[in-house]
């Protein structure tokens, strides 16, 4: 019984109560008020019958009996003769007993009426939310007609574990689609160097000269390489999508981490005779893991240095204010597409300016690793041109 339906009955019942107690008092008012005019009627005739003189008399004390003093020499005159109150209530009691029956029986039969009405609707109520169940088993579109009674709450509950176990489902096969997407993308990643690799196994075979042999092994060496990144790339990846990554929460001073993250390009950053700033600034720290920090860092700084220009340079700038510790990571090069932003943290995006050997999963890496840490990644054009990464590693309020 909901809150509406307890505060309808409860008034209900109290009418009922004094309707009951108006009809029962009317009636038995009546019953007594008859009985004793029958009563006066026998004692009238008997005295115009018998004693025609004394009639006004007897008239006159039956008035005035409603006012007058009983006396002890009345009670005992009566009851001589058996006029005693058990012979009066002998005669009352199953007149009154059949009249209070009577009420009782018509108010049981309404209220037996309004019980079997409510439980069928009871009934109803459960074979709906049962067919609807079982419509949601067996897979059917189904609709819940929501009102307002005594299993609304049930109702309630019902339709939101409904829709959390479509969500669950859903995101369950779209997670088995993104594993099956992964995995073709995986094959086709690791197919190109594989087929690079063989055939130059091959023309190592068939080539004498030590010169060409060298350039063969140093682009066999560079497959490897590729795919040695690739693999452990996947790897993060698959371990992060699990759960199973565990990162370290301590303090970090952002120019340490920010060098980390610099020393495995350097060669790069020097073969493409490429210039590398980072302004001495104020100290500024964050929470976080420093080895994943710094690899995250180190692929947005590699893809700075893949798409800015050979003798280009490339600026990481970093501070902190109560909110976050922030850390920008600019290249002078041409910068983003426009249609490419909104993709570039995808897996396995390739942009339009992407390089050859670009596998398109450092970005998605660096984002989900980020984004572990209570932290966002940003990805724009900078107002003098290039492309600029937006870093920031937010403080624990907690």
């Amino acid at each position: 019984m909901d809150r509406r339906e307890k505060k309808r009955t409860v008034p209900a019942v109290l009418a009922a109560a004094v309707c009951l107690g108006l009809l029962l008092g009317t009636v038995f008012a009546a019953v007594s008020s008859g009985m004793q005019r029958k009563t006066v009627e026998q004692i009238m005739s008997c005295t115009i019958k018998e004693e025609p003189e004394l009639a006004g008399k007897v008239t006159a004390i039956l008035k005035e009996s409603s006012t007058a003093s009983v006396s002890r020499e009345g009670r005992e005159w009566l009851d001589r003769y058996g006029y005693t109150a058990a012979y009066y209530r002998r005669g009352l009691l199953p007149v009154y007993l059949g009249i209070s029956c009577l009420c009782f029986l018509g108010i049981f039969a309404v209220w037996l009426c309004w019980y079997k009405r409510s439980e069928k609707g009871k009934g109803q109520r459960i074979e709906e939310l049962t067919a609807y169940l079982e419509d949601v088993n067996q897979g059917r579109e189904t609709v819940l007609s929501r009102r307002e009674d005594e299993f609304s709450i049930l109702e309630d509950e019902i339709y939101k574990t409904v829709r959390e176990l479509r969500r669950t489902k859903e995101e369950a096969c779209q997670e088995r689609q993104n594993l099956a997407d992964n995995l073709a993308d995986i094959a086709h990643q690791l197919k190109t160097p594989i087929t690079s690799m063989s055939l130059m196994v091959q023309l190592l075979q068939q080539e004498g000269e030590i010169q060409g042999t060298k350039v063969y092994l140093d682009r066999l060496e560079d497959q490897i390489f590729r795919m040695e990144y690739l693999v452990a790339s996947l790897l993060t990846l698959s371990r992060l999508d699990a759960g199973t990554l565990e990162l370290e929460q301590e303090n970090l001073d952002a120019a340490s981490v920010i060098i980390e993250a610099c020393e495995p390009l350097e060669p790069q950053i020097r073969a493409r005779e490429q210039t590398l700033s980072i302004p001495q600034q104020i100290q500024a720290c964050f929470k976080g893991d420093r080895h994943w920090t710094a690899e995250a860092l180190s692929n947005l700084i590699k893809n700075c240095s893949e798409h800015a220009e050979e003798g280009g340079s490339i600026t990481i700038k970093y501070h902190q204010n109560p909110l976050y510790t922030e850390i920008l990571v600019a290249d002078n090069g041409p910068g983003f597409d426009e249609e490419d932003i909104p993709h570039l943290f995808q897996r396995f995006y390739r942009g339009k300016n992407a390089g050859r050997d670009s596998i398109g999963i450092g970005l998605a890496l660096s984002k989900s690793l980020i984004e572990r840490q209570n932290g966002t990644l940003r990805a724009d054009n900078g107002q003098d041109g290039g492309a600029c990464f937006t870093v920031r590693f937010y403080t624990d309020s907690r």
